[in-house]
């Protein structure tokens, strides 16, 4: 019974430990958000709400890409893309880069699990509109707009394109999303319904 005391104690100084880590920087560690205005990403990007620039609003784009692709795009876009206009980042430190990478995964929103089945919701929640237009709003002119994707493809096509995007197109820029089945049948009804309007 003596030992109970010690092992509450130690419970509560490992949760106080991972409380600090997952509230911010460490003491004299990188702060990714900071990192995010000073590496200029705001210049073409943007959290929170429409970037001006560029480049895609990356509030979920932790729901979309993975940290080791993020690392990969972020050590040297080009070899990921040849031609983006994404330039390489000037990094300090490899910590600088996780640190940001870090940020990215704080200012992710889940995904509500009663948007299943409303494609249109589940547009909004994936933050789809960050690279693709509807009817020439929202998105970046170099992804496609999605009503042009509704009117070529058959619902059969985008059921497969958004189970996985590579094994359809190899090479791809398009991320492989986290869809349920019933999510992805709601957004294909939902991008063939844009077909319509």
């Amino acid at each position: 019974m003596k030992r109970f005391p010690r092992i509450v104690a130690a419970a509560g100084a490992a949760l106080s430990v991972l409380l600090l880590l997952r509230a911010g920087p460490s003491a004299g560690g990188p702060d990714g958000k900071k990192l995010f205005t000073d590496k200029t990403c705001v210049v073409c990007h943007s959290i929170g709400g429409p970037s001006i620039g560029p480049g895609p609003e990356l509030t979920q784009v932790t729901l979309h890409r993975d940290p080791a692709w993020l690392r990969a795009w972020l050590t040297d876009p080009q070899k990921i893309r040849k031609g983006t206009i994404m330039p390489k980042p000037a990094w300090k430190s490899p910590e600088e880069m996780e640190a940001v990478i870090q940020y990215l995964e704080s200012v992710k929103r889940p995904v509500p699990a009663a948007d299943s089945a409303n494609g249109e919701r589940l547009f909004a929640d994936f933050n789809c509109g960050a690279c693709h237009a509807i009817h020439g709003k929202g998105g970046k002119p170099q992804f496609p707009d999605l009503v042009n994707e509704s009117k070529l493809h058959s619902p059969e096509f985008l059921d497969h394109w958004l189970a996985d995007p590579s094994a359809v197109r190899p090479g791809t820029f398009m991320a492989k999303f986290p869809l349920t089945p019933t999510q992805r049948r709601a957004l294909v009804t939902y991008i063939v319904s844009l077909a319509k309007k």
